[in-house]
């Protein structure tokens, strides 16, 4: 037996070194160099912190004063967020085919480019039906076409191995937008208005976003690189390993991976959860405000959704690279049903405040969904899939909002709408325990069979 003192000499002289060769191995390519797609992903990140902090995380601190000022209904702004996500559904795999085509720098720097310019405009208007429309056919068109569509098809690129931890970073990166945008623009709209609110977020996303854009490059092989920096991973048989411990290269052509169950599957789970979460986050604000807190309260708790969505994405992107993601996403909708229905049955503030996290777990499968997409069909047609997705998951959530501003402007309450979406996402948790990934194409299986 080694000695008490040759055991300590193992682990504190020789572990560490180990471990951080192993850690700084993750982001080197097999020459010793950083891996490009790090850098790719860290400007990606950049850009989601601000598109999706101020789009998606932080909008929802503009309902009230947005009703307020311009005089119309719960529905009637929840209208201009389900538009946004229909038209998004629409354009989809239009501009999934271009970034296919064109790659996603060039998207990014239109798209952003549209959002900044329409987020200015908005700055301008008197009337909710010129805002819906610029909102709608210029905000909401320059932000699916510049953020979320070739942000992930960018990650998708150059990961394959780290594909869950890089579509992690995206989100949680927005997260981290979300968490310093919505006190910051909850004051500036609450002390000097939402046009001020408007044009300061208009100008960030200018301002940010297209120098981001530019360092991004197509793909690994446009550079002569591999994807993860690394050669292809062996095959499961000749590494000795289960065949779903490593992940390959797959690569479906849009036809054969629209004749799979999986695709549907697939779609349908990422609907239904869009579907509840989208809606949630729209009347975000609104429902803590019904449960009897103040608006700027309300946009703190917003933050702290935003900050718990952080490190819940990263752990869950890591965990997913290393276990069944469909099962993950499936195990993670659990809390946020408890949470919803807690709201409806009690008064007191533990719900209230456990919605927010459990809110967060839910939003934290988000790089698990869209990289099982990656996963299940491959590279090569990424965003066209994607986009075909966005008709399911666009017309869920153009719906979904406007039935929760309905419901509340008739009976005051979201009682019904939280019952409505708890045993929606009931289905959707069970849509995603039974997913698996499709068998590889006949040519494909049959060439390494």
């Amino acid at each position: 037996m080694k000695s008490f003192r040759q055991i300590r000499n193992i682990l504190v002289m020789n572990e560490p070194p180990n471990i951080f060769r192993k850690f700084t191995g993750l982001f080197r390519t097999s020459g010793g160099r950083i891996f490009y797609g790090w850098w790719v992903l860290a400007v990606c990140a950049l850009i989601s912190a601000v598109g999706t902090g101020i789009l998606y995380h932080s909008f929802t601190v503009f309902f009230l004063p947005l009703k307020r000022d311009l005089g119309v209904t719960s529905a009637a702004i929840s209208l201009l967020y389900g538009a946004a996500r229909l038209e998004g559904g629409i354009e989809g795999p239009v501009v999934g085919y271009l970034i296919d085509r064109f790659g996603p720098r060039k998207l990014i720097l239109i798209g952003t480019s549209l959002c900044g310019l329409g987020l200015i405009l908005l700055s301008t208007v008197d009337s909710f039906w010129t805002f819906f429309l610029i909102y709608v056919f210029v905000v909401s068109l320059g932000s699916n076409a510049g953020f979320f569509h070739p942000l992930s098809t960018a990650v998708n690129k150059w990961f394959i191995r780290h594909r869950g931890l890089g579509f992690s970073v995206i989100a949680s990166s927005g997260s981290v937008g979300g968490m310093i945008m919505a006190p910051l623009l909850s004051f500036i709209i609450l002390d000097y208005g939402w046009r001020v609110g408007a044009l300061f977020a208009g100008c960030l996303v200018l301002g940010i976003s297209i120098p981001a854009a530019i360092p991004i490059r197509h793909s690994p092989e446009s550079m002569g690189l591999h994807p993860d920096g690394k050669p292809p991973s062996k095959r499961p048989e000749e590494a000795g390993a289960q065949p779903e411990t490593i992940l390959q290269d797959v690569h479906f052509p849009v036809r054969e991976a629209l004749r799979t169950f999986q695709f549907w599957l697939l779609m349908a789970g990422l609907s239904l959860r869009l579907l509840v979460t989208v809606a949630l986050n729209t009347h975000f604000v609104p429902l803590l405000v019904w449960k009897g807190m103040g608006e700027a309260a309300s946009a703190y708790l917003v933050s702290l959704f935003a900050f718990a969505s952080i490190p819940l994405a990263i752990g869950l992107g890591w965990l997913g690279d290393h276990w069944n993601k469909a099962r993950l996403s499936s195990l993670c909708i659990i809390p946020n049903i408890v949470a919803m229905m807690g709201m409806v049955f009690s008064d007191g503030p533990f719900f209230l405040y456990l919605f927010p996290f459990a809110f967060a777990l839910a939003m934290g499968t988000a790089p698990l969904n869209w990289a099982m997409i990656g996963d299940f069909f491959g590279r090569g047609s990424y965003a066209t899939l994607r986009g075909i997705m966005g008709i399911g998951y666009g017309t869920a959530t153009f719906l979904s909002p406007i039935y929760a501003g309905w419901v509340f402007d008739r009976t005051e309450s979201y009682t019904l709408v939280l019952v409505t979406f708890s045993i929606i996402f009931a289905v959707c948790a069970g849509f995603f325990a039974v997913l698996r990934p499709p068998p590889l194409p006949l040519k494909k299986a049959g060439r390494e069979g």
